[in-house]
Order: C-alpha cells, then sequence, then structure tokens
C-alpha cells in the first residue's frame, strides 16, 4: 500500500508491527495466543507423520493467514530447504518479506532483510531470470545503508522487462519516498499507460498529483477508486484522504 501523502496526513501516527518473535525456531508465536492454539493442534496432528514437510506447509499457511509472517516464513523456508524448488523458495521469501516490512525493529530488521535475499537468492539460482525474486530482493535495500542498490536492481529488472509493473510501481514509491514527486508521477502514469485499472497506479499517482498541488486531478483519480471494488481497509484510506482536501 502507498503512503498517504505527508500535506493529508501531518498529524496522523500510524505503526503496525510483526515484532512478536518466534521461541526457539518455529515454536507458538508469543504474542498471539489464537495462533499459538491453533499451532499445538497441528503439530499434534501431524504427531505420528513421517514426513515433518506435511505440519510445516500447515503450519506456513496458519500463520501467514494471522499475519504472523516470521513464523509462517520460517515454516515455508524449512519446505524449501527439504524440497528445493523456485515456488516454495519465492513463498519463503515473500513472507520474510512481509515480516520485514512490518517490524519496527531496527536489529530485527537487518536479520529479516538477510534472510529475505537468501529465500530469493536461492530462487534465483534455480530461475536467474525470475523478475519477481530481483524486484522484491530490490525492496530489502530501500532503507539499508544502500539504497541506490535497490534503484540499480530494480532498473536492471526493467532493462530485462521494461513493462514490469511491479518495478515500476516500485520506482515510483522511492520516488515519492525520496521527495521527487513529479518523477513519481511519471512512473505512475507510465503504470497507468500499460494497466489503466492497476489501483497502486492510480493511488501513487493521486498522491503524486497532491503533493505537486494538483488537487483537482487527484480527487478525479480517488473518486474513480471508490466507485471500484477495492479491498475496504483501502477504500476507507482513499475516502479519508478526500475528506482531508480542500
Amino acid at each position: 500500500m502507498i503512503s498517504r501523502p505527508k500535506t493529508v496526513v501531518k498529524d496522523e501516527v500510524k505503526a503496525v508491527s510483526s515484532d512478536t518473535p518466534e521461541v526457539n525456531k518455529g515454536d507458538t508465536h508469543t504474542m498471539n495466543p489464537e495462533a499459538g492454539r491453533m499451532a499445538a493442534g497441528i503439530r499434534q496432528k501431524y504427531a505420528t507423520d513421517a514426513n515433518p514437510l506435511n505440519a510445516y506447509r500447515e503450519l506456513g499457511e496458519m500463520f501467514y493467514k494471522a499475519s504472523v509472517f516470521d513464523s509462517s516464513a520460517y515454516y515455508f523456508e524449512q519446505i524449501a530447504i527439504g524440497n528445493p524448488g523456485v515456488e516454495n523458495w519465492l513463498r519463503s521469501g515473500d513472507a520474510y518479506l512481509q515480516a520485514f516490512t512490518l517490524t519496527l525493529n531496527a536489529a530485527r530488521a537487518e536479520e529479516l532483510a538477510d534472510k529475505t535475499r537468501e529465500s530469493y537468492a536461492q530462487a534465483l539460482k534455480l530461475d536467474p531470470s525470475n523478475l519477481h525474486a530481483r524486484t522484491n530482493t530490490a525492496l530489502t535495500y530501500v532503507n539499508s545503508s544502500n539504497p541506490m542498490r535497490a534503484i540499480t536492481i530494480l532498473r536492471e529488472v526493467l532493462e530485462q522487462q521494461p513493462n514490469y509493473l511491479p518495478a515500476i510501481i516500485s520506482l515510483g514509491k522511492l520516488s515519492m519516498q525520496s521527495g521527487q514527486y513529479d518523477k513519481a508521477a511519471e512512473r505512475f502514469k507510465e503504470v497507468l499507460r500499460i494497466d489503466n485499472k492497476n489501483m497502486d497506479g492510480k493511488i501513487g499517482l493521486a498522491y503524486s498529483y497532491i503533493e505537486l498541488g494538483k488537487t483537482a486531478d487527484a480527487k478525479t483519480l480517488l473518486n474513480e477508486l471508490l466507485d471500484e471494488d477495492i479491498d475496504p481497509v483501502v477504500k476507507d484510506e482513499v475516502r479519508k484522504t478526500l475528506n482531508n482536501l480542500k
């Protein structure tokens, strides 16, 4: 989700944390009692199963649905280690990336970034041209000591596939984060030229327009989004933004 414009949410503070570490590599997630109970039930269900991957798969899925991404990533990683394959390593990387994105602990973020890169690196060993793995690897460098690494990787992806939307959207978000809203707007316009229904493209362009003072153009895009069948949380954010625009 693209962050709401600074000019609209100057006084708002919003934080989401998944910092509830695993106990002993994959044991019950201590800060989610319900997920912990479900995990205990799954372990009991597979207690006599000779293949641990069956339990790992169900545990990984359960924790992912419960938004306990660090626990989910651990189990998906174990599956990938036991049964190496591009899809398994991508699933591990995706879960680690979710955990990395949500953590507010700097040290933990560094650990999760490393785990994310490791999983995607394994996928890329098997499929060197995998754009998903390369693009998401770039995202782990955005807030690192080497943010230019993210831009370099994304540009390399676009050299391989100029219309790859996740990479274009990511570059647009990076431009927004650095306050380069004119560049961001151009990226999101490019997204919409390729896919005129793309939600991230519309939101990104609308928020860039707001920062550039093009309020009328922003309102047009945001009102279009309200008429579409999109996630209720996203729709609520769009509505809040519209209500704050003069």
